[in-house]
Parts: C-alpha cells; sequence; structure tokens
C-alpha cells in the first residue's frame, strides 16, 4: 500500500478555516473529519481518538491565533454531542472604523491577503468544498479568492527567498524586454517585493556593480547559488525604496485606452486599479511599458491604445510576431 503524503500542519489549519468560513450552517466534528484536507486522509468511520486529538488541539491553537470558532445546535438537537456544529464568522473580522494601519503594516496585510487568496484559489481547496457539497452541506464559495488579485507565485521565488535570507549570490537567465535571447546574471538579492500582482527583486549585480530591479517572471530558469560567496549588505529598507521607486515611476507614466463597452476588458481593466475617465476612456498608469504591452495583449481584441505611442508600437511588434508564430505552425 502506498503511504498517503503527510498534510502540513499550516495546510491543516487553513483548509480548517475555509471549511468553517464556507459552511453556511456550520460542520459537526463528523463533517469536519470527513472533508477537510489534513483529517480526511486518516478518516474511517470508526472511532479514532488519535484524530479526535488532533482536532481539539488545532481548536485550541486557533483559538489561541484569536479566530473565534462559534459553536451551535440545531433546534431538536440539543444535548447531542456528535449534533454540535461550529463555524467561523466572516462578520466578526469586519474592523472597527477608528482602526487605521501604517503603510508597512498595510504592506504585510496585503501579502497575507495574497497568501489567502492563493492558498484559496488551489485545487485542494475547491476539492474540499466540493467534498463538504457532496456531504449535502451548504457551502459558499464566494470566498474562493477574495483576496486582491495575485499572480501564482513564479517558480524563482523560493531561490531568491533563500538566497535573500542567507545574503547568497546566485546565478540566473534574464530575459530583458525586447531582447530574443536570455542573458546571463550573477546578483545578490537584497529585497523582495509584489507590486501590483508581479514580484519584483532590487539585488546587487556583480557585473554592472550597481543596484538592478529584476522582475521575478523573466527570470527563464531555476537560479543557482555561486558556491562558498556571500554578499553582506547595509542594514537598510530596501523593499520600502524599491516600493517608493516603482510608485515615482508609475506616477509619471500614463497610458490611455477605447474599450468595447460589451466586452470584459472593462472589468479587467478597473480591476487593475485604471480610472474610467467622463469621455468613457480609461486610464492607467505603470512602471513598466513593455510588461504592460504582455499583459494587454489578450484584450486587443475588445481594446484600442490611445498613448503613449510606444505602447501601440510595443503591441503591433508583439502582434506581428504572434501572426509569424501562427504562420510558421500552419506551414
Amino acid at each position: 500500500m502506498v503511504a498517503k503524503p503527510q498534510v502540513k500542519k499550516e495546510d491543516r489549519l487553513f483548509s480548517l478555516i475555509l471549511a468553517l468560513t464556507a459552511s453556511r450552517d456550520g460542520l459537526t466534528k463528523s463533517d469536519i473529519l470527513r472533508s477537510v484536507r489534513g483529517y480526511s486522509e486518516r478518516f474511517t468511520f470508526e472511532s479514532d481518538p488519535t484524530l479526535d486529538k488532533l482536532f481539539e488541539r488545532d481548536k485550541k491553537e486557533l483559538r489561541s491565533m484569536g479566530v473565534v470558532i462559534d459553536t451551535f445546535e440545531f433546534a431538536g438537537e440539543e444535548g447531542q454531542t456528535h449534533n454540535v456544529r461550529y463555524a467561523i464568522s466572516r462578520d466578526r473580522y469586519d474592523l472597527p472604523a477608528h482602526i487605521s494601519f501604517t503603510p508597512t503594516e498595510v504592506a504585510l496585510l496585503n501579502l497575507a491577503s495574497q497568501a489567502w487568496r492563493e492558498a484559496s484559489l488551489s485545487a485542494d481547496s475547491r476539492h474540499a468544498l466540493n467534498k463538504i457539497r457532496s456531504l449535502g452541506i451548504a457551502a459558499d464559495d464566494s470566498l474562493i479568492g477574495i483576496a486582491p488579485r495575485i499572480r501564482t507565485v513564479d517558480s524563482a521565488f523560493p531561490v531568491l527567498a533563500d538566497a535573500l535570507e542567507n545574503e547568497l549570490i546566485l546565478n540566473f537567465l534574464y530575459l530583458k524586454p525586447g531582447e530574443q535571447q536570455a542573458r546571463s546574471r550573477r546578483a545578490s538579492p537584497l529585497a523582495l517585493v509584489n507590486w501590483r500582482d508581479r514580484w519584483y527583486a532590487l539585488a546587487y549585480d556583480m557585473d554592472a556593480q550597481a543596484e538592478r530591479t529584476f522582475l521575478l517572471s523573466r527570470i527563464v530558469d531555476t537560479p543557482s547559488r555561486i558556491a562558498q560567496k556571500t554578499w553582506p549588505r547595509a542594514d537598510e529598507d530596501y523593499a520600502g525604496r524599491l516600493v517608493e521607486e516603482l510608485n515615482s515611476l508609475a506616477l509619471r507614466h500614463d497610458a490611455e485606452f477605447l474599450v468595447n463597452p460589451a466586452s470584459s476588458a472593462r472589468a479587467q481593466l478597473l480591476s487593475w486599479g485604471a480610472d474610467e475617465l467622463p469621455d468613457g476612456s480609461f486610464a492607467l498608469s505603470y512602471a513598466d511599458l513593455e510588461l504592460l504591452a504582455d499583459e494587454l495583449l489578450p484584450l486587443m481584441g475588445d481594446i484600442s491604445v490611445v498613448s503613449p505611442a510606444e505602447l501601440v508600437t510595443s503591441l503591433e511588434f508583439r502582434l506581428r510576431l504572434l501572426a509569424l508564430k501562427h504562420v510558421d505552425i500552419a506551414s
């Protein structure tokens, strides 16, 4: 018999929170043990004191973190322990109006919400909700992807995060915008920042002998460590500085579009933070013209670019490349 993979405690707790928040009428312990990832793999219909104790420990840990788990019974089921239901009310998490956050706290909250969304979009999470429904329990999937948009973490992220923590120097191939060939780079990460749904690394480039900003999605291989070399860095808020630089770039660059009102492009642009102007056009600030062109390309059947001219040129170049690839495939 093949051993089932162990579910990490963090994944189990997350799955429990998602299930208890999504369930409209609460879940009994049996519902939880049968349907929630981390318990269901070990569940049988026979009594299992070990699994019961695990659930009790998890409840205690969630409560110690400030997660309020309500318990209640339906009318007519009072006094029957196996019918006690557990739920997490979203209403308890509304923040009082007088509470405010510093920019650093807001950044941390955004990262936490992004982690929630990424995990809640996973196949495991959707499978868990479907499993709950299969038991005849109403489950609300409106929490799936509820946090601000975030793309799947780039494959280079774990290696760069490790290098950032340990002051390592990495080798990687980087494809600059407008170039057809990736180039080898040697750099040591100084900060990793998620800005507008993309991961950026501020790093010290060993060859340029200067700081450079890298978009993680343009790293085309898995970075490798340069053995026995590190790059001790000064104590500085590199992440804060990178965010300020990206914000400053965005303030200096705006693109304007016309949109087919019958398409979904309007909603897409608004989700990216675009402003709808009085004349019906849309304006969107940006820090990286080539990245914006990449993101706009799928919408080109429903939008037209008014300005800047450089964006029009960049999109036309991409459309020509697509047309050439289509010709090559067809032939």
